[in-house]
């Protein structure tokens, strides 16, 4: 079996819009859904940020430290010395590698963060036109009712859902949408912890075989089929 490549399994993560093939793959293959999982966990994070987390200046005292530090005299380089600068340039390609990989990551998230608010900006500019819509009825006690539209933006289908006081989990939510008899159905994306989401439709996305807008509840488990615990549901009237 052939798997996705990496940059379309980050594209899913991100919500954006791939072939509805890609999208299918993803379900039945236990290798791309556990990487998708992983960079879900990833694009989580970075959303969860907020100002308090936000780097701020150290004292004073750290940078007379340094400066100390730097401008402090040198002695004659021992053997010894030698040896652990030698051997400590032989492990610096190792450790610059593994930064590399670091920013890439960190790269994808921040450039689908940007994809991401372009889109709504676009939305905000624009009154898109809503050529669906659906009440979702929670499934369990305790959960608020929710909402869900299709919005043509830019030319494209995209599905908007606005929930409400979704309880924190270890897992996250999914969207789906579902044939009537929830035989089969398609994953659309991650929700985000601020119980909203935008989720452009793959290309040829027929909303009449798939009307019924389902959130789920999953776990970071490799399996990449509907979790069977729904937490809200409610088909599109189109």
């Amino acid at each position: 079996m052939s798997h996705l490549d990496s940059d379309t399994i980050a594209l899913i993560a991100l919500g954006e819009q791939v072939d509805l093939q890609d999208t299918i793959h993803v379900t039945g293959c236990p290798k791309c859904q556990s990487a998708l999982d992983e960079l879900r966990a990833v694009v989580t994070t970075a959303r969860s940020i907020t100002d308090s987390d936000r780097l701020v200046a150290p004292p004073e005292s750290v940078w007379n430290g340094i400066a100390q530090a730097v401008n402090a005299p040198t002695s004659p380089a021992s053997p010894e010395s030698i040896v652990t600068e030698m051997d400590t340039a032989r492990r610096a390609p190792q450790r610059r590698a593994g930064w590399f990989a670091l920013a890439a990551s960190v790269g994808v998230v921040i450039g689908g963060l940007g994809t991401f608010a372009a889109l709504e900006l676009s939305a905000s500019n624009t009154a898109p036109a809503v050529i669906a819509q659906a009440s979702l009825e929670p499934l369990r006690d305790g959960e608020q009712p929710a909402q869900a539209t299709v919005q043509q933006i830019d030319g494209n289908d995209v599905l908007v859902v606005q929930t409400s006081g979704l309880p924190a989990t270890d897992g996250f939510y999914e969207v789906w949408l579902l044939a009537p008899d929830a035989q089969s159905m398609v994953s659309v994306g991650m929700l985000d912890t601020n119980d909203s989401g935008s989720f452009p439709l793959p290309p040829g996305m027929n909303l009449n075989q798939y009307p019924v807008v389902d959130i789920s509840l999953e776990h970071f488990d490799g399996d990449a089929s509907h979790s069977a615990d729904s937490v809200l549901r409610g088909k599109l009237e189109i």
